[in-house]
C-alpha cells in the first residue's frame, strides 16, 4: 500500500511540474533572446512557407553591424511584398505606408511582447538623392523601431552586389527616394542598388520588404 501511495505522489508531482513550466504565463516572464549562428541570429517568428496551417516560422537576420551593447540586424530573406506607398503620389519615409505598416503590423507580428522591449527606438536621418533631374526630398528625420536601409547604408553594410542580392531573385526597397518623390530607391536582383527607384504604388509580388532594426544584447 505505501508504494502505491508513493508512486501515486511522485506522478502528482511530475504532473504539476510540467503544467506548472508549460504555462503561457510563464513563458511571458522569460525575455526572449536571439540565438546566434555565426553572422546572423533568429530572432522572432513571421509566416514564410506559405502555410499558415504550420504556423509562422522563425525568422533568420544578418548581422550587418554590433557596438556598444546593441546589434544592426536586417532580415536574410524577403519577409513580405509591400508596396512602398498605397498611392501613387510624392512621399519620403517620413509618410510613406510601409513605415507605418513596419512598426503596427509587422513588429506585433512578428515578435513577442518580451522580444519587442529589445528592439531599440533609434533616430533615422534621411537624406535626398541629388540627381541630374534635381534632388529628391528625403524628408525629416524619424523615430522608428523597425525601417529600410537607407541607400547609404545598403552600400555600407554590404561588400557588394553579391552579398545583397536575395535567394529567389526579387528586389527588395530602400528607405531612400528615388529621382523624384513618387519613386522609392531599390536593391535590383542582382544585388544592384537601384537609385533611380522604383514607382511607390508597386505592388507586385517581386517588390520584396527586408526589415532592419537595432537590437539591444548583452555586452
Amino acid at each position: 500500500m505505501k508504494k502505491i501511495l508513493a508512486v501515486m505522489l511522485t506522478a502528482a508531482i511530475v504532473l504539476t511540474a510540467c503544467c506548472s513550466c508549460g504555462s503561457h504565463e510563464d513563458a511571458e516572464t522569460e525575455p526572449a533572446g536571439p540565438v546566434r549562428h555565426g553572422n546572423y541570429i533568429t530572432f522572432g517568428h513571421y509566416e514564410q512557407d506559405e502555410d499558415e496551417s504550420n504556423g509562422p516560422e522563425p525568422v533568420d537576420w544578418i548581422i550587418l553591424s554590433e557596438e556598444d551593447g546593441r546589434m544592426l540586424v536586417i532580415s536574410r530573406y524577403i519577409l513580405d511584398w509591400q508596396p512602398y506607398n498605397t498611392e501613387m503620389t510624392d512621399v519620403t519615409w517620413e509618410t510613406c505606408s510601409i513605415r507605418k505598416w513596419l512598426n503596427e503590423d509587422f513588429i506585433n507580428a512578428a515578435f513577442s511582447a518580451s522580444e519587442q522591449e529589445q528592439i531599440l527606438t533609434v533616430t533615422n536621418t534621411n537624406p535626398g538623392n541629388e540627381n541630374p533631374w534635381g534632388i529628391a526630398d528625403g524628408g525629416n528625420d524619424t523615430e522608428d523601431k523597425i525601417f529600410l536601409l537607407s541607400s547609404d547604408e545598403a552600400d555600407l553594410y554590404f561588400d557588394n552586389d553579391d552579398e545583397r542580392a536575395v535567394d529567389k531573385c526579387d528586389w527588395w526597397w530602400l528607405r531612400s527616394p528615388g529621382y523624384i518623390n513618387n519613386r522609392a530607391s531599390v536593391v535590383l536582383t542582382i544585388g544592384e542598388i537601384y537609385r533611380h527607384g522604383h514607382i511607390v504604388s508597386f505592388n507586385h509580388h517581386d517588390h520584396g520588404v527586408r526589415p532592419a532594426f537595432w537590437l539591444e544584447i548583452e555586452t
